[in-house]
C-alpha cells in the first residue's frame, strides 16, 4: 500500500470512527442528567445548581459533548462531500450551519458545564457566594448570547439530511434515521427527547460507519458514487 492508499484508509477510517463514536457521546451524556423522564425546563437558577453540583458523572458526560464536537464537523464536512454533485446547496448551506453550531456547542459546554465543574473544587461557602456569577451565566448574558445560536446545528443537520434523503445518495435505511434524529434536536434542551433523539441517530449513524469501513482501501472519503455501489451489492 502507498503513502496516497494509506492515507486514504485513515480518512475512510476516521470518518467512520466519527459516526460511531458520536452516539455513544452523546447517548451517555443524555443519560446522565438529573430528572431525565422530566418534559419541563429547569428555569430557576436553584434548581440548575443543584443538578450540576457535585454531580461528576454529570460533567463528564459534558466532557464528553465537548469530545464530540470534532466528531460532529467530520460528520457534517462529510455529508457536503456526499451532497456535491446532487443538492449540492443543501450540503454546503446545512453543513456550514452545522459546523457553527458545533463551534457554538463546545462554547456552550465549556462555558457552562466545565466551568461549574471548578467551581465544585471550592467550599460550600465560597461555591454559595457565587451564585449572582451562575445565575448571569445561565442566563447568557454579556457575549454569552452567542450560545442563542446553538439551535444552528441541528437546524443544519436538518438541512443536509434532507438533501441525503432527497437525492438517495446513500441508502434511506441510514437518511430517515439522520434526518428523524435531526429534526427532534430542535427541541428546547428537553434531555429526554434529547435521549431518544441520539438513539434514533445511532440507528443510522453506527451501521453506516460499519458500511464506510467496508468500502475500498483505494477510496478515502467515499463519493456518492462509491456508497450508491456499495448499496447495490449489499
Amino acid at each position: 500500500m502507498n503513502t496516497s492508499e494509506s492515507v486514504a484508509q485513515v480518512k475512510r477510517m476516521g470518518t467512520a470512527v466519527a459516526f460511531f463514536l458520536y452516539p455513544i457521546c452523546a447517548g451517555f451524556a443524555f443519560a446522565v442528567h438529573p430528572n431525565l423522564t422530566s418534559l419541563s425546563i429547569q428555569q430557576e437558577i436553584s434548581g440548575r445548581i443543584a443538578e450540576f453540583h457535585g454531580n461528576q458523572l454529570l460533567h463528564f458526560g459534558h466532557f464528553l459533548m465537548v469530545v464530540a464536537v470534532p466528531l460532529l464537523i467530520v460528520v457534517a464536512i462529510h455529508f457536503m462531500d456526499l451532497l456535491r454533485s446532487k443538492n449540492a446547496w443543501l450540503g454546503f448551506i446545512g453543513g456550514m450551519l452545522a459546523v457553527t453550531g458545533a463551534i457554538i456547542l463546545a462554547v456552550d459546554k465549556g462555558a457552562l458545564c466545565l466551568v461549574p465543574s471548578a467551581f465544585d473544587t471550592l467550599s460550600e461557602v465560597d461555591f454559595r457566594s457565587l451564585t449572582p456569577g451562575i445565575e448571569v451565566m445561565f442566563k447568557n448574558k454579556g457575549w454569552l448570547w452567542l450560545l442563542w445560536l446553538l439551535p444552528l446545528l441541528p437546524i443544519g443537520f436538518v438541512i443536509q439530511s434532507i438533501g441525503l434523503v432527497r437525492s438517495n445518495v446513500i441508502s434511506r435505511r441510514y437518511s430517515i434515521p439522520i434526518l428523524i434524529g435531526s429534526i427532534l434536536m430542535v427541541n428546547p434542551d428537553i434531555d429526554i427527547i434529547g435521549l431518544v433523539a441520539t438513539i434514533i441517530f445511532g440507528t443510522g449513524f453506527i451501521p453506516y460507519a460499519f458500511r464506510l469501513m467496508q468500502i475500498s482501501p483505494k477510496v478515502a472519503i467515499p463519493s456518492s458514487h462509491h456508497l450508491a455501489a456499495h448499496d447495490q451489492r449489499s
